[in-house]
């Protein structure tokens, strides 16, 4: 996986918002800023409270808390591995 910006993540399941069934979402690389008031043990350990909170504040379309606990399990982990892919260390930088 790459360490670009933005990473499309394509459910198995998805999920519904209103009349429309949501089968895709982009993550948005996550800062310092978007784990503000989260352990970031939690955030690593993809904890699912953790996640109710990261995900409204890295994806788009923005999932809500709900939407996030009613995933299948498939599709969270899905998202975890685009996460990681975020935390991934750059091919070409250097070693202090």
């Amino acid at each position: 996986m790459s360490n670009q910006e933005n990473k499309p993540v394509e459910l198995e399941f998805g999920f519904k918002r209103g009349d429309n069934q949501v089968n895709e979402i982009t993550l948005i690389k996550p800062n310092t800023g978007h784990c503000r008031g989260l352990s970031l043990k939690d955030v690593l350990s993809f904890e699912i409270n953790a996640l109710a909170v990261l995900l409204p504040r890295i994806t788009l379309p923005a999932m809500t808390a709900q939407e996030v606990y009613s995933l299948e399990l498939m599709d969270t982990l899905k998202i975890a591995e685009g996460i990681t892919g975020f935390l991934e260390k750059p091919e070409n930088s250097r070693t202090a």
